[in-house]
């Protein structure tokens, strides 16, 4: 009896598999078309008005959904939640950016459970700045 109890909750902890969920990849991009970033940098002007964290997923236990927090020196400036819902997805989410915002960025992504699965970060810089380089 004992034995049984074993092998019945050792096959019940099998079957319930924890989801994973893990980047592929992470572009910061001025657009996305037909599911691709467009314009893809590391360094944008501070005329660029709005930047997209676009992203490449995979997950063992669809639907699930990732978090998008994006960062300015920093301090989180927003936070999107983004659904998945098949085993290899591509998502993207936006950010208005003031042309006073120069400095530091990242967008991090979150797993479900919260915890950090990639970030990339990119810089804003002033206009007059971003022609001299």
């Amino acid at each position: 009896m004992m034995l049984k109890k074993a092998l019945l909750s050792v096959i019940l902890i099998s079957t319930c598999a924890v989801a994973e969920t893990r980047v592929i990849a992470i572009k910061i991009a001025k657009d996305v078309k037909n599911r691709e970033p467009i314009g893809v940098a590391e360094v944008f002007p501070n005329t660029v008005k709005k930047l997209y964290c676009w992203t490449k997923v995979i997950t063992t236990n669809p639907p699930t959904f990732i978090l998008h927090e994006w960062c300015y020196n920093g301090k989180k400036m927003a936070s999107v939640k983004l659904d998945i819902k098949y085993s290899t997805f591509r998502t993207w989410s936006s950010k208005r950016i003031l042309p006073n915002w120069t400095g530091k960025w990242k967008c991090v992504v979150k797993d479900e459970n919260g915890k950090e699965i990639a970030q990339k970060g990119f810089t804003i810089k002033n206009q007059t700045i971003f022609k001299d380089t």
